[in-house]
């Protein structure tokens, strides 16, 4: 059984061995394979990405900055023949037992399937934060994940099958994140999510995070402005056109015609109301709710 583990990197100095040895130093009687594409660092993270170039299990490549949505598709999308992938992300610590717990609860699935897990968080010296990052199951029904994300992508593991379907495809352009984008179409194409509340990794939160969990008052208020009124660089609208273009022909007239929906949703106040406030989302809590039906409201989702 063999799991290819996919790494970005981009001036990941700082926690980068750390990282790659708690991937390297797990449990379980499978072949690992981490498969890390560092996207244009200035840092010294090349220096310590050649440390490891003579053990067996690493590989490396190098690209241009693309960024870690594009950057962790273009791995999936290129590594093929292995049973399970899994993401990673550069300055996290994974526990032992991670990979064989995502690998054991995906064995028994026969078609498309991900599992994802719950993180402990941590600060910059891996001391715990008394958190974790899911305090509720997320809400993995179609239209609600297709708005809301939600899938912690450094726990995600992904089976051949829904591998595959992206594999043979066209490699996407247009995403939100990796993770939300492989989320959703698992879930479109009927595939299985597994959500695992234990707690599999420690989840560093720094200064320099490309993506992190906001903890605190002030900074969860912070954080929920800015995701109403920022712009993403791409939004739903964006991935679900994607999603339509390589994937329609996997999807059922009920899920084409959703997709549509959010694909035109700014195209004025009525459609941005009108999914803002469809009565098919559903949110794990009032904040969840507040940030999403607004974010989508003013056309920023």
């Amino acid at each position: 059984m063999k799991i290819a583990v996919l790494m970005c990197t981009y001036n990941g100095e700082k926690y980068l061995r750390e990282q790659i040895n708690s991937i390297l130093n797990q449990n379980g009687d499978f072949q690992i394979a981490l498969i890390i594409r560092d996207d244009g660092s200035n840092d010294r993270t090349l220096e310590i990405l050649q440390e490891y170039k003579k053990n067996s299990k690493v590989k490396i490549e190098y690209g241009k900055n693309k960024g870690p949505a594009l950057g962790f598709m273009e791995l999936l999308y290129k590594n093929r023949g292995y049973d399970f992938y899994a993401f990673s992300d550069q300055d996290d610590v994974w526990k032992p037992n991670k990979l064989l717990k995502g690998i054991s609860k995906l064995s028994s699935q026969k078609g498309p399937a991900l599992y994802f897990a719950n993180a402990t968080l941590v600060d910059s010296e891996l001391h715990s934060l008394n958190l974790n990052v899911y305090k509720k199951k997320p809400i993995l029904d179609f239209r609600s994940l297709s708005c809301n994300g939600g899938i912690l992508g450094c726990t995600l593991i992904l089976n051949n099958a829904l591998a595959k379907r992206i594999q043979h495809s066209n490699l996407p352009s247009k995403i939100v994140m990796h993770d939300f984008y492989v989320s959703e179409l698992c879930k479109l194409i009927n595939g299985s999510i597994i959500y695992d509340p234990e707690s599999v990794m420690f989840y560093r939160q720094h200064g320099n995070n490309v993506v992190g969990v906001s903890y605190g008052f002030i900074n969860k208020i912070i954080s929920r402005i800015k995701d109403i009124y920022e712009k993403p660089d791409v939004g739903i609208d964006s991935q679900a056109g994607d999603l339509l273009v390589n994937y329609k022909q996997y999807f059922s007239i009920d899920k084409i015609r959703w997709l549509r929906k959010i694909q035109n949703y700014k195209a004025n106040f009525y459609t941005r109301f009108s999914l803002a406030f469809n009565p098919g989302l559903k949110f794990v809590n009032r904040n969840q709710e507040l940030k999403i039906r607004m974010s989508i409201l003013m056309g920023n989702r």
